[in-house]
């Protein structure tokens, strides 16, 4: 099951709600880490930047991959959505990863001097504060790939499905919230044994994480931009209905690429039913002219013509039943073995 225009309308929804609260979040904590000085909570308002830069790239990526064919682009240019999430996993991995783990591990071997004038009081507030707001951007996420998955299990759809921007959001999110309980802990415990150590631990902790999801981010939109097939069982529906057309005896093969989000390049080569598409009355007419001494390569050749025009007949009607069948297969390539 593929992504129709309804999915990609709840796609940019969950993206405009995570940008929204990314946004909010990001202020607090750095407001957060003024206050402070805390390793782990500059760790998390760069987890929070990287998160509201990169969903804004999501979010360009959406609206660029959303417009209709043009001469240029005669299949759309769906494909952007991936290449903008994937220079999105490039920021994660190089700002959020690279900066966040690199300040946890500095904090660890060189002690940052706490802020005796301080309060981390408020930092707990904003870390609330956050994880409220963070939670409600990961339950909008999470019901958003519901509406959409279909039959689909969530693990299926998240790690195998066909748009990666839910993937992307659902990650983030996810990552977030854990990223502001990590904080949460870093804080507590280095406040209540007065050492930084746990602090760094979990701006260091948080910084990795981030590299995990630039990694699986990266990997699910590469997939696609090298052409990744449809589910197994998408491409068996298709073989089957393709298989039950009367004038189809099988299916020689049959290959699928995602294009976009709902869109699907189907490659199919099928040995048609020789005999029913034969007209056996005109046949037997032909053959009765040249039994009555008319030229026989003319009506060869008009039996050849004729024979030419009932196959072109059959694949147009086969490929518009195929997109009746199945909207989200947007171009076909037919070929009779």
């Amino acid at each position: 099951m593929l992504l129709h225009t309804k999915a990609q309308h709840q796609s940019l929804k969950a993206v405009i709600a995570a940008i929204t609260a990314n946004a909010l979040v990001t202020i607090a904590k750095f407001i957060g880490w003024l206050l402070s000085f805390s390793p782990s909570m500059l760790a998390e308002s760069i987890h929070s930047l990287a998160d509201t830069l990169n969903q804004i790239l999501l979010f360009v990526g959406i609206q660029h991959g959303s417009g209709k064919p043009t001469r240029q682009y005669p299949w759309g240019k769906g494909q952007a959505r991936y290449i903008w999430n994937l220079v999105s996993a490039m920021g994660i991995f190089f700002v959020g990863f690279g900066v966040t783990t690199y300040h946890g591990i500095q904090s660890i071997i060189y002690p940052q001097i706490i802020n005796a004038n301080g309060s981390f009081e408020i930092p707990i507030i904003i870390l609330c504060f956050s994880l409220l707001a963070e939670g409600y951007s990961l339950l909008v996420a999470v019901r958003t790939i519901n509406e959409t998955r279909g039959a689909q299990s969530f693990f299926q759809f998240v790690f195998k499905g066909d748009d990666p921007t839910s993937t992307a959001v659902l990650l983030e999110d996810s990552i977030a919230v854990l990223g502001v309980l990590l904080a949460f802990i870093g804080i507590w415990f280095s406040q209540k044994n007065h050492t930084h150590v746990p602090d760094a631990i979990a701006a260091t902790i948080i910084g990795c994480l981030l590299g995990v999801m630039a990694v699986v981010l990266a990997v699910a939109n590469g997939r696609i931009l090298m052409g990744v097939s449809a589910s197994i069982d998408w491409e068996a529906s298709i073989r089957e209905f393709v298989e039950s057309y009367p004038s189809v005896e099988h299916v020689v093969s049959l290959k699928t690429a995602v294009l976009a989000p709902g869109r699907v390049r189907l490659s199919i080569e099928v040995e048609f039913h020789g005999g029913i598409l034969l007209n056996r009355q005109q046949i037997e007419r032909d053959a009765e002219q040249i039994r009555k001494g008319d030229d026989p390569t003319y009506i060869l050749v008009e039996t050849a013509e004729r024979m030419v025009r009932t196959v072109g007949r059959e694949i147009n009607k086969l490929e518009a039943d195929i997109h009746k069948e199945f909207p989200e297969i947007v171009m076909i390539d037919l070929e009779v073995n």
